[in-house]
């Protein structure tokens, strides 16, 4: 017999249990600064976008030879690019309203610009949703500002008539994230993790 738990029968116990996300079990709820706010009917248009990640740095403390691991402080990895691919709407205009954002933090016409520090009333919100699309986790990503528009390739000669994407890319400065009020009253799959 296993020494372990972790066999393919727990692994169906568990997995019947907790289930699984899905890769499209996913919303990008709001994204807002000063001067741009999108809200559902432009946001729907996300066609990929990512929970953001956490470190926490690592001091290495010596002593007589050895070195010990401590925690250090925290850094938001790619919050400097965090990216958002968007389906192309027929006029552009989800496109271009994220582009005059862009000449609105800096306009090379006129060399000025809001390129001041975003505060926590710039921000995105985002969903992990289960299936019957209600939120099981809220992540807000606070400080936020537009750091690129991306291309559009079009295929003039050799195009299928299929859609088109861009790319928009934000900064932040950090995110929260939180269950709904109501997830600590439901029972957790995994007991012994409690």
């Amino acid at each position: 017999m296993a020494d372990t738990s972790q066999t393919i029968r727990n692994f169906y116990t568990a997995a019947a249990a907790a289930d699984f996300s899905r890769d499209f079990l996913f919303r990008v709820g709001a994204l807002r600064t000063p001067r741009l706010v999108l809200g559902e009917e432009e946001l729907i248009y996300v066609r990929t976008a990512a929970l953001p990640g956490r470190d926490i740095g690592n001091v290495d403390v010596k002593y007589m030879g050895l070195s010990f691991n401590t925690p250090g402080g925290v850094t938001y990895p790619n919050s400097g690019s965090y990216n958002l691919e968007f389906y192309c709407d027929q006029g552009s205009q989800l496109r271009e309203r994220l582009m005059q954002e862009s000449r609105d933090v800096f306009d090379d016409a006129t060399s000025v610009g809001s390129y001041n520090t975003p505060g926590p009333d710039s921000y995105i919100v985002l969903y992990q949703l289960d299936k019957q699309l209600v939120p099981v986790t809220q992540y807000t990503l606070y400080g936020v500002s537009i750091r690129n528009v991306g291309e559009i390739s079009y295929e003039i000669a050799d195009g299928t008539g299929n859609y088109k994407t861009f790319s928009a890319t934000f900064a932040y400065h950090y995110f929260t994230n939180e269950l709904p009020a109501d997830a600590t009253s439901v029972p957790s799959p995994f007991p012994n993790l409690q």
